[in-house]
């Protein structure tokens, strides 16, 4: 049976991650058994792996509710249903299909509203879908405003559930089926809150006595669809609260899928707000059974809505609000407080006011309502503006706008911005940038460049970074000489080994990361340390102290560990954002000693209050400790995951099952959530002796020798929309055999593809890439090293990844090209082709993509790579020029498009001083 969601129902717990409920867990939500124990049936989403599944998982009950464009379907099952649910091949979740409760003078200005209505920036042109208890759509505040209506309202004697709809049925389509003025919802109370939502979006009181002056988006139209049922029992309205009125989560999703036929035949959708939701998740609930449709809408330029709900968590956000592309919406009060009953946390994406609203009701009046069902009507009104502003922005633009303009709210836990639509208009200021970082907080993109070789006050390969600020803003230099940054500069540091940049303290500023691999610590020579320095208005340092990262000091694991000769920390270095938004860092540390094992190495992971050490075979971390793994040689991460590399790793070749290890390498990939032992939970130990993994283990290979990744959209084999992981592995010492002749350390790379939906949730896709095939350009010589360095980036991380948006450039330093030795190349691979050499671009000195120079020996180009969504960069610290130089080369030069002007950064041009030594060794 349905239970009354005033609190949070058994049912409603966090489900098992998707990693777990594909690979090994039960899909079925365990509360479902004790409902069913006593006979009886009860009401479920069932979500499957490709809607080829649904066929097979309806035959387990009576199929209530059938999607067109989503892999689930709702049943009513019996306990041996639910059975016939667990064993289902291809069944990736079931949960019940829960009955949820529904969760403007003084708002309007405080968003800037008001002043955005003022320039003329009203909404219009924009349509948002308003799923929820109806809207009195004849409401002088909302006349002539609703241009299509729409009713699903589940019809259940089980639950005591009955129709909203005006002709009773469960679903009905047209002019009035929304309308809570009318009908069988014009005689329940609680049938005013959908009003009262859209009068919050696009409300306009213009000419009318004792209303609001406007709505968000006066301008905008809206589409009504009534989502709730009436029920009338009190064992789920609660006592003394019936009836009352609920939704189904099978009614959200018919609604949802709605919203997307209207997009799809022309009705200028922005968004779709659902000011509804139940449960507690600290985590994204990728095994929703809402997602595919909040992803469908995504991909198709509409931004789902949802209210965070009210019950004042301090960790956590009620579901849908916890689906990863829908936006999470908490509510402040008219000063700038957070709501005292608003759910908050890394979940939540924005702010909005939620407290004491004044908005329509039915019956042509107006009342004041509280709750985060008032704050997301704000937001989707603020898209409906920025769309009519912004016509060509994506979905994921017009977020990026409200979020990097809006007031930050600090609380524990987290920091949120409180939407102002005056300052998302106003043009570059409010601009998101494109691609790159941004180190001094003007919205343009910044470069650092290092030189871990340079000399610094006579100490050579004290090393240095080089920044060039965007906008004409200039250059400067970051050394261990200056009192903004930790240290002291001494010959041999190469500070600047390593570099990596996030928003490490959510100031809206990019922090820059860089390792210093050989610093001495005390008497330990080379044991390595890291910094972060803060991103400020003044730039690079000028700000908040730097936070120093030195084993034995700090917290924690760090502190807990100790600076040894050789350890080597920082000689690789990872940072960005999680799904739930919170920045991390990860280290390696490839030379730690454990257990009088030498080199055995070791990685840090510092996430919020989290600060753990990953060692092989240690609790809940994949491997057995062995002297010369160097675990921590390289190191990637996307949100979704952290990939690590062990190019010291001894593996045994599948060809000889029984022989010994040969020293090949391998990689670790791990999710950021937690596991029991409080390290991020791992995914699978990849290999050339693993199923399914192209290549052979051989001694000397070095796969893992370099990682990158990415995240992306994608539907490859499937057709609704899901997101995923790539990692690109190089194997720079892998030996091919080409024209019957073996070619020592020619190199390769493969592909991985991380989705938790499947099993396993990490393969190898589109085979091996390197030089041999026919197709693909080039031909594998002896020393080109070709994976050497590897990068991966996706151009349009908001839509389905293309071969021209998801690419992966390869370096192949050694490339003698023609008869100049080492002069070095890099191949770039669209990743969505399942054949390699069909999109393989080769890129040389002074070829057709742009590159300046002529092949030269000892170039090495490839030896150093970066890509963002829009450039490629080159580095090329061995020359041309005395000091090195570093590319920006538009991707669209290398995937089919116009070719465009590579930029070039030296020293000695650009207001780069002319001194260093191997400028462009790392960029970021």
């Amino acid at each position: 049976m349905a239970v009354s969601l005033g609190a949070v129902p058994a049912q409603a717990a966090t489900p098992p991650s998707a990693a777990a409920t594909a690979a090994t867990a039960d899909p079925v939500d365990p509360p479902l058994y004790d409902e069913t124990s006593a006979g009886g049936t009860v009401r479920v989403n069932v979500v499957t792996a490709n809607r080829t599944d649904l066929s097979s998982a309806a035959s387990a009950g009576e199929t209530v509710q059938s999607y067109q464009t989503m892999p689930v379907v709702t049943l009513k099952v019996d306990r041996s249903g639910l059975d016939k649910l667990s064993a289902q091949p291809g069944v990736v979740s079931v949960t019940e299909d829960v009955p949820a409760r529904p969760s403007l003078d003084e708002s309007v200005p405080i968003i800037g509203a008001d002043q955005a209505s003022a320039q003329g920036m009203t909404g219009a042109g924009s349509v948002v879908a308003v799923l929820d208890t109806g809207v009195a759509t004849g409401h002088p505040f909302l006349k002539d405003r609703v241009v299509a209506e729409a009713c699903f309202s589940p019809v259940d004697p089980d639950y005591g559930a009955t129709s909203l709809c005006p002709d009773g049925t469960d679903h009905q389509e047209g002019p009035g089926t929304a309308d809570s003025g009318t009908g069988p919802c014009a005689a329940i109370a609680e049938c005013d809150h959908g009003t009262h939502v859209a009068g919050i979006v696009a409300g306009n009181g213009a000419g009318l006595t004792g209303a609001p002056k406007r709505g968000v988006a006066p301008g905008a139209n809206l589409v009504a669809i009534q989502v709730f049922s009436k029920f009338d029992s009190e064992d789920v309205c609660g006592p003394g609260a019936a009836p009352c009125v609920l939704s189904f989560t099978s009614a959200q999703l018919a609604g949802l899928e709605k919203v997307l036929q209207l997009r799809q035949s022309g009705t200028p959708l922005v968004a779709a707000n659902l000011s509804l939701g139940a449960g507690r998740y600290a985590t994204a609930c990728d095994t929703d059974p809402r997602k595919a449709a909040i992803d469908n809408l995504f991909a198709a330029g509409v931004a789902t809505v949802v209210a965070a709900g009210n019950n004042g968590y301090t960790d956590a956000v009620s579901a849908p609000a916890c689906v990863p592309s829908a936006i999470a919406v908490g509510a402040t009060t008219d000063d700038d407080q957070l709501s005292a009953f608003t759910n908050r946390g890394p979940l939540l994406d924005l702010l909005a006011p939620g407290t004491s609203i004044v908005s329509s009701v039915p019956g042509n009046g107006y009342a004041s309502k509280n709750g985060t069902s008032m704050a997301a009507p704000h937001v989707s009104g603020a898209l409906a503006i920025l769309r009519q502003a912004f016509p060509d922005d994506s979905i994921a633009n017009l977020q990026s706008r409200l979020k990097n303009s809006g007031k930050s709210i600090s609380y524990t836990g987290a920091d949120t911005p409180r939407i102002n639509v005056a300052q998302a208009l106003g043009g570059d200021t409010a601009q998101p940038l494109a691609a790159g970082n941004d180190f001094n907080c003007d919205k343009k993109e910044d470069l650092a460049v290092a030189d871990p070789e340079a000399t610094v006050g006579g100490d050579a390969k004290a090393g240095l970074v080089r920044v060039v600020y965007g906008a004409g803003k200039g250059t400067a230099e970051l050394n261990q000489d200056l009192a903004s940054v930790p240290g002291d500069a001494e010959p041999n540091d190469y500070f600047g080994d390593s570099l990596a940049a996030v928003d490490y303290n959510k100031d809206g500023c990019t922090d820059l990361v860089v390792g210093t691999s050989r610093e001495d610590v005390g008497s330990a020579t080379d044991a390595g340390t890291v910094d972060v320095l803060y991103g400020a208005s003044g730039g690079l340092g000028s700000g908040k102290a730097a936070l120093h990262l030195e084993q034995g000091t700090g917290s924690e694991a760090i502190l807990a560990s100790a600076s040894e000769a050789g350890d080597r920390m920082g000689a690789a270095v990872a940072a960005g954002l999680t799904l739930d938004q919170e920045p991390y860092l990860v280290i390696g540390v490839p030379g730690e000693d454990i257990d009088g094992k030498t080199d055995t190495g070791a990685v840090f992971y510092l996430r919020g209050s989290v600060n753990r050490t990953l060692i092989q075979g240690s609790s809940g971390v994949a491997g057995t400790l062995e002297a010369g793994d160097k675990y921590g040689s390289s190191v990637a991460a996307s949100p979704e995951c952290v990939v690590v590399g062990i190019p010291g790793e001894g593996v045994v070749p599948y060809t000889t099952p029984n022989g010994s290890e040969v020293v090949s390498g391998q990689v670790d990939v791990m999710a950021h959530e937690l596991n029991s032992s409080g390290v991020p939970t791992h995914l699978a130990s990849v290999d050339q002796a693993s199923p399914n993994i192209s290549g052979e283990a051989e001694a000397g290979d070095q796969f893992g020798a370099s990682v990158s990744a990415t995240q992306a959209m994608f539907t490859q084999g499937f057709p609704w929309l899901r997101r995923g992981t790539y990692i690109a592995v190089g194997i720079p010492g892998e030996d091919i055999t080409y024209s019957g002749q073996a070619k020592a350390d020619a190199g390769r790379a493969i592909v991985l593809r991380v989705d938790r939906l499947v099993s396993p949730p990490v393969t190898e896709i589109n085979g091996s890439y390197e030089q041999a095939p026919d197709d693909v350009s080039g031909a594998p010589e002896a020393g080109d090293r070709m994976g050497a360095q590897v990068a991966v980036a996706n151009r349009d991380p908001a839509a389905s990844a293309t071969d021209t948006t998801l690419v992966m450039a390869v370096g192949v330093p050694g490339e003698d090209i023609g008869t100049v030795a080492d002069a070095g190349a890099v191949q770039v691979f669209g990743l969505r082709s399942t054949t390699p050499g069909a999109t393989d671009r080769w890129v040389e000195a002074g070829n057709s993509h742009g590159m300046p120079g002529t092949p030269t020996a000892g170039h090495n180009v490839g030896a150093s790579l970066y890509g963002t969504q829009s450039s490629l960069y080159i580095g090329m610290p061995y020359g041309p020029g005395a000091y090195g130089s570093l590319y920006s080369m538009p991707w669209a030069n290398v995937t089919g498009g116009t070719v465009q002007p590579v930029t070039t950064y030296a020293p000695g041009t650009g207001g780069l001083p002319a001194a260093g030594l191997r400028f462009g060794m790392s960029a970021r």
